[in-house]
């Protein structure tokens, strides 16, 4: 396993470092649309525009993805590289033909879609975000498209491009809100897009370059038994992925109904929530996933437990103290990141309340992106979205008690119980499926970086009160991280233990490489 495990942590490396720099603009991107829009009708309108396209090209292009990687490996093993081209070929020709034809159907239906997902909008944030929406739906092509080829290139460990190739999205969005931020459609409409296409277009241009391809080797055979198995699979996690979108729309349904701004503020909320995901569990998510479904198919069961348990304790390590630090320093961190322009201190209040709520299931929903790699790697797509559709309802329920009593604040607990009902159902059923995930030593490692970040936390509390601008923020948040640092290091974590030894003996390299 040292081979693949390198691979593993090198691929990783790339991935966090341009995820990364990515998020860095990501925020740029929020802090501009915080500053110029402000929690408002035309945030709130750009917000629900953007739910079917990315539903759409998160739906069948994230079904394709998933479900391709492993039997691409599976095909170039048995059958050698040409013909797994072959199949890819087939798969990319057949998935653009049905994306071009969502996209066509989604012209029709998005005027009573958005009716449906935004019940409390007035006529102007409707017309707004219908005229939004038609400028995005296109991106849903290129959406699948880039996943298909990122999907391609993980398959060969080539992960670097398609992550740097994720930054020109945000260079572009950011660009045209800067430019055009007085006009909301072109800036944010146009822009979307734009990135968009961009990103699918360089991962193109790298994979034709990489494989020496042309447009001569791009055929169909539509008949291929593996693009009926793709398409078979594709059908659990449709509902799988259309859960998490249903989720959103429930959530939006009922954001709607409540002050204007509201759908704005759950979103700075969510995309502060949102970083350590996805920093570090997309990056190792789709690091382990080639590795993952080499180990199933193989049936090598006792790689899939290490890789499993290690992975997740890895994730742990990071998502547990990021999840105290989100929670207890929620207020200033809006604060710093947004309140400037036309973000309020009401818009600050709102987001912050909703992010303690949200940041209660983080180590849930990073989870799952481990988790649900292990089901896909056994082909086992039905699985997850049986739970997930009981996680749905356990939202749905939640959403409407909870509304009532908490507002915003009860959509984002809501979201949380039922991620972490959906986490700890899946992994169980994960556990019993592969014979056991090293529990005893996953335990107690887990136990040492609870004990660790409550001892972090602490910190956190007698010094919070003291920040009053970022450079005070900043050095609470480094103490923090400090002290996590040397708790674990002496709590004998084995995930922190083995990261130390690896970062000790770069640096002893590097000294020695420099004498």
């Amino acid at each position: 396993m040292d081979i693949k495990t390198e691979t593993i942590a090198k691929g990783t490396i790339i991935i966090i470092i341009a995820t990364f720099a990515s998020k860095i603009l990501g925020f740029i991107r929020e802090i501009l649309i915080a500053k110029y829009y402000g929690a408002s009708v035309i945030t709130d309108s750009y917000l629900i525009a953007t739910i079917l396209p990315s539903a759409l090209a998160g739906i069948i292009g994230g079904a394709l993805t998933t479900v391709f990687i492993p039997l691409f490996i599976e095909e170039r093993n048995k059958n050698g590289d040409q013909k797994a081209w072959e199949v890819a070929s087939s798969v990319i020709i057949t998935s653009v033909i049905f994306l071009g034809i969502a996209t066509l159907s989604a012209y029709f239906i998005s005027p009573y879609f958005i009716q449906l997902v935004a019940p409390g909008f007035d006529l102007e944030r409707y017309s707004l975000s219908l005229r939004l929406n038609r400028i995005m739906l296109p991106s849903i092509i290129f959406h699948g498209l880039l996943g298909l080829l990122t999907g391609v290139l993980q398959a060969y460990r080539h992960f670097s491009i398609p992550a740097l190739a994720a930054l020109m999205y945000n260079i572009f969005l950011i660009s045209f809100i800067t430019i055009f931020y007085l006009n909301p459609v072109i800036g944010l409409g146009i822009g979307n897009l734009t990135g968009i296409i961009t990103q699918a277009f360089l991962v193109t241009i790298y994979l034709f370059k990489w494989k020496k391809l042309s447009l001569k080797d791009f055929k169909a055979n539509f008949f291929h038994p593996i693009i009926k198995k793709i398409f078979l699979l594709m059908v659990p996690i449709f509902f799988g992925t259309g859960i998490s979108y249903i989720n959103l729309i429930v959530d939006r349904i009922f954001a709607s109904k409540l002050p204007v701004g509201t759908i704005a503020a759950l979103n700075f909320a969510t995309r502060v929530k949102d970083i350590p995901i996805g920093l570090f569990a997309a990056a190792l998510s789709q690091a382990i996933f080639p590795s993952a479904a080499q180990f199933a198919a193989n049936d090598e069961i006792k790689n899939v437990r290490e890789l499993l348990s290690r992975s997740l304790e890895s994730l742990w390590l990071v998502m547990v103290p990021f999840t105290m630090g989100l929670i207890l320093l929620a207020r200033p961190t809006v604060v710093f990141f947004f309140q400037r322009g036309a973000f309020t201190s009401v818009a600050t209040t709102i987001t912050s309340e909703a992010l303690v709520y949200y940041s209660l299931g983080v180590v849930a929903v990073a989870s799952l992106s481990i988790i649900g790699r292990f089901f896909y790697s056994y082909q086992d797509t039905s699985t997850p979205v049986k739970i997930s559709s009981i996680g749905l309802l356990i939202n749905i329920v939640l959403n409407l008690i909870l509304v009532r009593y908490m507002a915003h604040k009860g959509l984002a607990l809501a979201t949380s119980i039922s991620s972490i009902f959906i986490s700890i159902t899946l992994l169980e059923i994960l556990r019993k499926k592969i014979g056991g995930i090293d529990g005893k030593v996953l335990l107690v490692n887990a136990l040492k970086i609870v004990l660790a970040t409550l001892i972090m936390g602490i910190f956190i509390l007698l010094t919070r009160n003291h920040i009053s601008n970022f450079v005070n923020f900043l050095g609470v948040g480094i103490g923090s991280v400090g002290i996590y640092a040397i708790m674990v290091i002496a709590l004998q974590c084995r995930a922190g233990i083995k990261l130390y030894q690896s970062l000790l003996k770069r640096l002893k390299h590097l000294s020695e490489t420099r004498s």
